[in-house]
């Protein structure tokens, strides 16, 4: 597998578009495969033979790791932080804007962005194994980006609780909360369930399944300014000593 990710974009004769990324990091982002992944939610929404995406990471365990640690570390000021936190914002505006319904499923943990993912879903299925956590304010940053998603999904008392307490949440909770619309004990059960879902979704007229989409996304115009000042907080707390020095103790664990 390529050290720097993968990303594999297949539309099914059903018209439902597979679009898979992978990373031997446990699934998590470099930059570059968040462009990519961006690129490929773009050309799905234009494409006319796509009636809708599934979107999903490769392997049976971690579904998404978050950001890539290393570019974490690197960065020195804060025009690149702002760069490296919009690589998320610029995905959950991607699948906010596009106009096809977006399946998610999630068939292991998920860790910030990756969390930010399932909320940005228009609906996501999960495994029993998929716990969930953001620990971004343990490394004295904070999952700012991919509030607006999850504030939407789950309201301001889970994310709070979420945001705050920096362990792990089971995906029973996170089905509770929302998060996650249905819940399956093996690997195989969400693939099949996801599978006929989307291609339920895709038997749909696009310009109804294109207009609900707009209208279940209600309120949200506002979130190309609002996720690329979050980006800018963060970018600015991830060049602070406590930052550093957090990030540092975390990448030797």
């Amino acid at each position: 597998m390529n050290l720097n990710g993968e990303i594999n974009s297949q539309l099914m004769p059903s018209g439902v578009r597979h679009i898979t990324f992978s990373h031997p990091a446990h699934n998590s982002f470099p930059s570059n495969q968040l462009r990519a992944v961006v690129a490929a939610i773009d050309a799905a929404g234009n494409d006319e033979d796509t009636r809708c995406i599934l979107l999903r990471s490769g392997g049976e365990r971690t579904f998404c790791a978050g950001a890539n640690l290393d570019e974490l570390l690197a960065i020195e000021d804060r025009k690149g932080g702002k760069e490296f936190f919009m690589g998320f914002g610029n995905l959950l505006l991607a699948m906010r804007a596009c106009p096809k319904p977006i399946v998610v499923a999630v068939q292991g943990k998920a860790i910030g962005g990756g969390v930010g993912i399932a909320a940005a879903a228009d609906y996501c299925l999960a495994t029993e194994a998929a716990s969930i956590k953001l620990s971004e304010l343990a490394i004295a940053i904070g999952p700012f980006v991919i509030l607006p998603a999850l504030r939407r999904k789950m309201g301001t008392a889970a994310t709070s609780e979420l945001c705050l307490d920096t362990e792990w949440h089971n995906a029973r909770w996170a089905h509770e909360k929302g998060l996650y619309q249905r819940l399956f004990h093996t690997y195989e059960e969400l693939n099949t369930a996801a599978e006929d879902l989307a291609t339920k979704l895709a038997k749909y007229s696009p310009q109804a399944a294109a207009e609900l989409k707009k209208a279940l996304w209600e309120g949200t115009r506002g979130w190309p300014y609002l996720i690329e000042e979050r980006a800018e907080i963060s970018g600015r707390l991830v060049l602070t000593a406590e930052a550093k020095q957090a990030l540092a103790k975390f990448k030797k664990k």
